[in-house]
């Protein structure tokens, strides 16, 4: 009999098309499962309840689907929802703790956008847009739904990525953004820097091809495509939009106006393919049609500097390769003589801790050669022995009169007393400014590590560590790169510390570079005067303004004997005060110096070096 009315019911409503519908659009969606392009809106009715209900879901899917498809999308997804049927429709049951609806009929009907659906649910090829309501009993006497939630209490999240995990920065200037690209299965990120107040996508990516040349797009004001391609990492093809697809972008999270979106200090913009996107919203637009937000939640991974020596750059976030520059005097060679003008101070200060001569060796005594003064001052380019050796893992930590900053080019060089080009025991260098929180730049030894160093270290093989030349010459560090540190202010560096490399390749004493690589330098040198021997380090940027050295060479036209015994001779080129101070900074006595010749009396002075100081410009004593 139920059978009978029901045949009836169900050909007058064929036969009248009177039913209620539910007008339900994709943007009231709050909860949408599957993923890909195409979308719809699923309804289900449970009309003849005690409680009549209607709860509505968003699917996505990529290709084909058909009604049921998307019924077993959605029970795949939401746990509270069940079909009691593996091949069409079966009772139809919803409980979230609330809510706890069955079907009263168990006998379903549906509609796609208002019209009957003549066909069963596997039958019933669905397209992107639809909206289908499914009511038990047929009576589709509903005309409002309640969207249901995710039943995790979240949305997706986008995912980001900080500007300090960024591996490779192109442009230059104080404003940056961050440019990632969600490919279907792999997100990349580069970082971006300008000096204007904004700048469009097209521009930056622009940029951001020329340099890397693993990175292209196509299309202008409208993009077609973004390709990326890295042989030197084993990629055997190209990362490209789905077929079909199209590629969409948010600038912070919010759709974007794309190719001409101007960026602006500190923004993120993600551009990315919809099939590696989650919708969480949709808008109608006249016209165009469905506009859906995807969230974009694959990892994003930085990308490292282009590698095209073959040395797997792309898999190793190691931002350069080498080779690096060579020794003093080979082309591109960036050594800083210690006569250089562009030095304008030098550490006035230096606290050492002392490691062993040997590590390996158990009891082994820490260094004695030099102490703290030896390190502080100018450094004599034809004296590699006045300098304080640190010991395996030892440490030197200098301060300075004034904060270095960072400016144009390196702003600080520190010397080692190497006798040749190739004997170089290396330090790690790290900078600070409160003394707490020290951030060390990213250092790189590409020495093979199969057989131990004794003598013979290629500069080309280093960047990042000091100790790189011989004596004279400084190796420079440039505070730009550790921009995007956290915990210091580049622009006011207080502390320089040297951290001696350990240069075994034995494992259980062995340091490594930024990249994981064992740092091979001369070891073991177990003496009094074993591992890194610091002579100074210089300053070519301070915080505020002071005489350079080069303006004291006008000053000082000479000095000697240095070291002294009893007295020293300068020669000024004009009448100046000068004042002389210890290691600790204290002063010690003020000299008024007259044109020509002087004579200074160190009687009474301990051992150690002094620093006179002439209209703002140092020159390093040593007492014997």
């Amino acid at each position: 009999m139920t059978k009978k009315l029901l045949s009836i019911v169900f050909g007058l409503a064929l036969a009248l098309n009177a039913w209620a519908t539910i007008n339900f659009p994709a943007s009231a969606v709050q909860y949408w499962v599957g993923s890909g392009s195409n979308s719809a809106v699923v309804v289900i009715a449970w009309d003849e309840s005690a409680t009549p209900t209607a709860l509505a879901w968003g699917v996505h899917w990529n290709g084909q689907a058909t009604a049921l498809d998307l019924l077993d999308s959605i029970e795949a997804h939401d746990s509270r929802f069940h079909n009691g049927s593996t091949s069409g429709v079966g009772s139809l049951t919803y409980s979230d703790g609330t809510l706890s609806l069955t079907p009263d009929v168990n006998y379903w009907c549906y509609t796609v956008n208002g019209q009957w659906a003549t066909v069963g649910y596997s039958g019933y090829t669905m397209t992107d847009g639809d909206l289908m309501e499914i009511s038990d009993g047929c009576a589709f006497s509903m005309t409002t739904a309640t969207a249901v939630t995710n039943p995790n209490g979240n949305l997706p999240v986008e995912a980001t990525i900080s500007a300090s995990d960024i591996l490779y920065w192109v442009g230059q200037g104080s404003n940056s953004v961050i440019m990632a690209v969600n490919w279907a299965d792999t997100c990349l990120a580069w970082g971006y820097r300008f000096s204007s107040a904004t700048v469009t996508v097209q521009a930056m990516m622009t940029d951001i091809a020329a340099a890397d040349p693993r990175f292209s797009f196509v299309g202008s004001g409208f993009l077609d495509d973004i390709y990326f391609f890295d042989a030197a990492a084993g990629m055997t093809d190209t990362l490209r939009i789905t077929p079909g697809n199209y590629w969409e972008s948010t600038r912070n999270g919010v759709m974007d106006g794309g190719m001409i979106q101007a960026l602006s200090d500190g923004d993120f913009e993600k551009g990315g393919d919809p099939a590696a996107g989650t919708p969480i919203d949709s808008t109608y637009v006249d016209n165009w049609g469905w506009i859906y937000t995807n969230v974009y939640t694959m990892t994003v991974h930085p990308v490292c500097h282009p590698d095209s020596s073959g040395n797997g750059g792309g898999d190793d976030p190691q931002p350069e390769h080498g080779p690096f520059c060579g020794a003093v005097g080979t082309e591109g060679c960036d050594a800083v003589a210690a006569t250089s003008s562009s030095i304008v101070a030098w550490a006035t200060g230096c606290t050492v801790v002392r490691g062993p001569q040997n590590i390996a060796a158990s009891g082994s005594p820490a260094v004695t050669y030099g102490d703290d003064t030896m390190a502080i001052g100018p450094v004599n380019m034809n004296d590699n022995l006045t300098v304080v050796s640190l010991g395996d893992g030892g440490s030197a930590t200098l301060t300075f009169a004034r904060p270095i900053t960072n400016g144009p080019g390196a702003d600080f060089a520190v010397y080692e007393n190497s006798f040749n080009d190739y004997f170089l025991e290396l330090a790690f260098v790290e900078v600070s400014s409160d003394g707490q929180r020290f951030v060390r730049f990213p250092a790189t030894s590409l020495m093979q590590t199969t057989t131990q160093v004794v003598s013979n270290v290629d500069p080309t093989y280093i960047n990042n560590l000091a100790g790189k030349y011989r004596m004279g010459y400084g190796t420079p560090f440039d505070l730009e790169e550790l921009r995007d540190s956290t915990g210091i202010n580049i622009d006011s560096i207080v502390y320089v510390r040297l951290v001696d490399v350990v240069g075994s390749i034995d494992p259980q004493y062995a340091t490594y570079d930024a990249f994981g690589h064992m740092v091979n330098d001369p070891w073991p040198t177990a003496s009094y005067s074993s591992g890194f021997d610091l002579d100074g380090v210089a300053v070519m940027h301070q915080l505020s303004s002071q005489q350079g050295i080069a303006e004291a060479a006008d000053v000082v036209s000479a000095v000697g004997p240095n070291p002294a015994t009893d007295y020293i001779n300068i020669a000024v080129t004009h009448a100046v005060k000068a004042t002389l101070f210890d290691h600790a900074g204290r002063t010690v006595a003020d000299v008024n110096l007259r044109q020509g010749g002087n004579r200074i009396s160190l009687a009474g002075l301990a051992s150690g070096i002094y620093i006179l100081r002439a209209e703002g410009s140092a020159v390093k004593i040593i007492k014997r």
